[in-house]
């Protein structure tokens, strides 16, 4: 699915203080199944800017275009149905639920139909190398378990958009290099498009593009 961007800012207001502007009109256009790598510094805006992709947050002014569709023109109801429908998400730390087993876990965004997606679900953790640690919790889990439990979670719709935002930043080089190969290989299989955020020089070279991003801009 093509992502596009018109004119994309956003600020924070502050009651006594001036408007925190940590994007400004960004123009971006990223085409379906393209891999990219956003980098930068810290506060460079990129986690802010991967939210608004993902319809987690909305801009201040500007568009976001998900193939012909203006999003942020449509009601919450949509936005909601857009992630559940067609984007995965995995970010720095797992986000499990504790008191759940990481079958349960990975079943979350399709809770209701959990019974009709149970084999989609064992299949997705068997890619992950995780099928012996299914009724496992997640506190029973290595950090990279964890992880790739995170990104069997964001996989279980076949997401037409991951974004991963740091999705290595608490692993050691060994764990992280796991989760990058499937992080890599589960997109290209489903080419589905795959947006990254990352201070790893390495991951990043591995995208077909990548846009560095300096005080709300890109560069």
């Amino acid at each position: 699915m093509n992502i596009k961007t018109i004119d994309l800012s956003k600020r924070y207001n502050k009651k006594g203080s001036p408007d925190i502007e940590v994007l400004k009109n960004i123009n971006l256009e990223i085409k379906s199944g393209e891999k990219v790598a956003f980098t930068g510094p810290s506060g460079a805006g990129k986690s802010t800017l991967v939210h608004i992709l993902g319809l987690m947050d909305r801009p201040t002014s500007g568009k976001v275009f998900a193939g012909d569709k203006d999003c942020f023109a449509s009601s919450d109801g949509y936005l909601c149905s857009m992630r559940k429908e067609n984007i995965g998400f995995v970010f720095q730390f797992h986000y499990l639920l504790s008191d759940f087993t990481v079958l349960e876990n990975v079943l979350l965004p399709v809770w209701k139909d959990r019974a009709e997606k149970l084999k989609k679900a064992e299949g997705v953790l068997e890619k992950a190398g995780l099928s012996h640690r299914k009724n496992h919790f997640p506190n029973e889990l290595s950090g990279g378990e964890q992880q790739r439990a995170a990104l069997a979670r964001a996989l279980i719709n076949d997401p037409k958009i991951i974004f991963a935002d740091e999705p290595t930043g608490n692993l050691d080089r060994a764990t992280g290099m796991e989760v990058e190969k499937l992080l890599f290989e589960s997109s290209s299989e489903r080419g589905a498009t795959l947006v990254l955020v990352t201070h790893n020089e390495e991951l990043a070279a591995k995208s077909d593009r990548i846009i560095k991003m300096t005080d709300g801009q890109i560069k």
